[in-house]
């Protein structure tokens, strides 16, 4: 990011700004505590850890039912294969219609950007692990540029490896938002607070950061001794707001806070929030003075260094972003939609169900362990030695006093323990639509139908569930990737042929150029206006039905007279039956026919014109439809700013050809007529003559003779009767 969006503030307004800054984030942090610590719990329940047991219960059972880990790993699952299968795709939708024209390119460009070159696989299993456990999930979405050093003829060069839009996941503890009523959204907060990790070096080039980069060496060494000593944990335990981070590296069991280990990394505090900026060659003003001020705020992100209490940057996002509507750098996705800023997610569901299930589970232990090892009671003087009792299949202790020892053996009901488990089970899953039957398991509840109707009535339920879970994923997922699009339409232009993108020529359906497998997307189109919808991949289960559907389609459609007689009709049903059949290699199995000279309709004469290719006339066209339609075209394409004049001239010399075809057969239609017309006069010598040969070859038809079989080779027909079939 250029320097020169970098703000240059006076010293007071500095100090000003801190103080803003340490309130700010202190007021936040408290407002948020009771959420962080339910986060914290919900990561101890995914974790699966055990406290440590009271004293004198070591012994008794202490294991937990992973019921959220179950039923997250398979949510996970499910939408991780709605996202990532093998034909999700995102397609992009014009707004204007001047956009039209690209939206396949577009649309194949934003599937070849997210999914290939940003690499956005595993961050999105991260943030969507985050959305279902907590309810909610933030995500960082900076312009991003990734570099690193190469020798080059024994020269450092360093490189740009990625520049393009980011995706970095948030925990809970990174993200800090004031307790304020009616928001549903990170834009519209009064301030938002970002805390992320930073080394030294990327503070002094100040290149893919967005941090005013210095090359003050005083400003270097102490920022490289505050990382040594306290950089790693003091910056952010100012506000004791580490529970979620804390919880997941306790699992890790590696000690990050170590006093003793160096480091390089600090941890700086990101702020957006509105400020209203000093009016030109004022130095100082109260915050609220408008004689001195602006008379409006301005959204500014400022970086600091809470430790050091330095701030290394302040930038106006509307500098940054100058195009886009939500030009805070984050997005987010909930698991459902209530009203709610932060909703439920599986943590917050599943935490009294998993709860109640370890403890069922651990009192049917304790009853089945009453079961195995038998109660004793013996007389103090029967001789019996506690201490070395041991139950063993055939063992015999001997002892003096047999009768005072007595042995009781307990028969506990372990069936409400199993019904009582199938229960809690059963519950989990009404709450969160993850079945066994959803997931491909084996049924295991007692009371579960066994019939096929049966189980198919409860998947299709299922999917109802799965379907409104999808929704919301995937409204969430269009908008990000439309905060996508705009930054790449605000900062991702560049000149020359354009932003390269892998697609091949199948993926482009012949609607732009593609050539080494891949195309450009030039900085004129990067100028429309988009929205994106994203094609979830299809599952197994849904593929083998659609597999199905096809084949009986084809069946009833090869049997139709229509197609019977159309080999091209023939030949892209087998292809699409084989593609079905994951045969994607058929074409060059069995060539396509020969295309038909079928005419096109007006719509799809102009989209080749369009594409740069000129059009011929068809005899079989309603010329007076093609002419009326064309025209039209023709016109909005001229009102069109961006018109394409290529088009135009394609669609001015089509037009005219069409005119010139409709002249032709209006022509022969009136030679037609006249020769009808003579042929239906009684005076008309010719017309007498042309009666009887046309009567006498209807004779001889009749009689099995070859029409105009009384003409001797190379006799010619009388002057203006038409040649008939046949004839020589």
């Amino acid at each position: 990011m250029p320097k020169s969006f970098q703000i240059r503030l006076p010293e007071d307004e500095r100090r000003k700004l801190i103080d803003r800054i340490e309130t700010d984030f202190s007021d936040a942090s408290s407002a948020t505590t009771r959420h962080r610590d339910r986060c914290r719990s919900w990561m101890q329940k995914w974790e699966n850890r055990v406290s440590a047991a009271n004293a004198g219960d070591e012994s008794k059972p202490n294991h937990t039912v992973p019921l959220i880990q179950w039923q997250c790993f398979n949510k996970l699952a499910r939408d991780m294969q709605s996202l990532l299968g093998d034909d999700a795709e995102i397609t992009g939708r014009a707004v204007g219609p001047s956009d039209a024209g690209k939206v396949r390119k577009v649309g194949r460009y934003m599937t070849s950007r997210v999914f290939d070159q940003m690499e956005i696989t595993n961050p999105l299993i991260v943030f969507e692990f985050r959305r279902i456990l907590f309810g909610h999930a933030v995500a960082h979405r900076p312009w991003y540029r990734r570099e690193f050093d190469t020798l080059e003829r024994g020269r450092i060069k360093r490189v740009c490896d990625y520049e393009g839009p980011g995706f970095f996941p948030l925990e809970p503890d990174d993200i800090v938002t004031p307790g304020e009523r009616g928001v549903t959204c990170l834009q519209q907060f009064s301030f938002i607070g970002h805390r992320r990790r930073v080394t030294v070096d990327e503070l002094q080039r100040g290149d893919g950061t967005l941090y005013q980069g210095t090359s003050d060496k005083a400003f270097v060494q102490r920022a490289i001794q505050w990382a040594k000593t306290s950089g790693t944990t003091s910056d952010w335990q100012l506000l004791n707001q580490n529970q979620v981070r804390d919880e997941r590296e306790r699992s890790e069991g590696i000690d990050y806070d170590n006093p003793q280990q160096g480091s390089r990394g600090l941890w700086i505090w990101d702020w957006y929030g509105a400020w209203r900026p000093l009016k030109k060659a004022k130095r100082d003003a109260e915050i609220d003075d408008l004689e001195k001020r602006l008379p409006f705020e301005a959204d500014w992100c400022i970086s600091f260094l809470p430790g050091m209490r330095e701030i290394v940057g302040c930038r106006d996002l509307l500098d940054l972003y100058p195009k886009m509507r939500r030009r805070r750098p984050f997005v987010e996705s909930t698991l459902i939609k209530d009203g709610t800023y932060r909703p439920k997610g599986f943590g917050a569901l599943l935490e009294d169900l998993e709860d109640d299930a370890t403890a069922n589970s651990r009192l049917f232990a304790a009853a089945g362990e009453l079961s195995v090892w038998p109660i004793v009671f013996f007389e103090p003087g029967s001789g019996f030695q506690p201490k070395a009792f041991k139950v063993e299949p055939g063992q015999a202790i001997p002892t003096t006093n047999a009768a005072g020892v007595k042995v009781v053996t307990i028969n506990p009901n372990l069936q409400f323990g199993q019904v009582r488990q199938q229960e809690i089970i059963t519950n989990s899953e009404r709450v969160t639509g993850i079945t066994d039957q959803s997931m491909g398991r084996a049924l295991s509840q007692p009371n579960a139908p066994r019939t096929a109707t049966g189980q198919i009535a409860l998947i299709e339920q299922g999917n109802v569930r799965a379907w409104l879970d999808s929704t919301v994923l995937k409204e969430d997922m269009e908008r990000v990737i439309g905060d996508f699009w705009e930054m790449e339409c605000d900062l991702g232009a560049k000149s020359g042929p354009g932003q390269f993108f892998r697609v091949t020529e199948e993926q482009s359906g012949g609607l732009f150029d593609t050539k080494q497998g891949g195309a450009f997307m030039t900085p004129k189109e990067f100028g429309g206006r988009m929205d994106f919808k994203l094609k979830f991949a299809t599952s197994v289960w849904a593929r083998e039905a659609k597999k199905a559907q096809f084949l009986a389609f084809y069946q009833v459609a090869s049997a139709s007279p229509l197609v019977m007689s159309n080999p091209t009709a023939l030949w892209s049903l087998l292809d699409r039956l084989a593609h079905e059949f994951g045969i994607d290699d058929f074409e060059s199995i069995v060539p396509r026919p020969p295309e038909l000279d079928r005419p096109k309709t007006p719509d799809q004469e102009w989209t080749l014109m369009l594409e740069g290719e000129e059009v011929e006339c068809n005899p079989q066209d309603h010329d007076d439809l093609h002419i009326a339609q064309h025209s039209k075209q023709i016109d909005l394409e001229r009102q069109n700013p961006d018109r394409d004049d290529q088009a135009i001239g394609f669609g001015i010399r089509h037009l005219m050809k069409h005119k010139e075809q409709q002249r032709v057969k209006m022509l022969m239609q009136a030679q037609v007529t006249e020769i009808v017309k003579g042929m239906q006069d009684p005076e008309n010598p010719l017309g007498q003559q042309m009666a009887q040969q046309l009567e006498q070859m209807d004779m001889e038809q009749q009689q099995g003779g070859v029409p105009g079989g009384d003409m001797q080779p190379g006799q010619q027909m009388p002057p203006g009767m038409p040649q008939m079939p046949g004839m020589m």
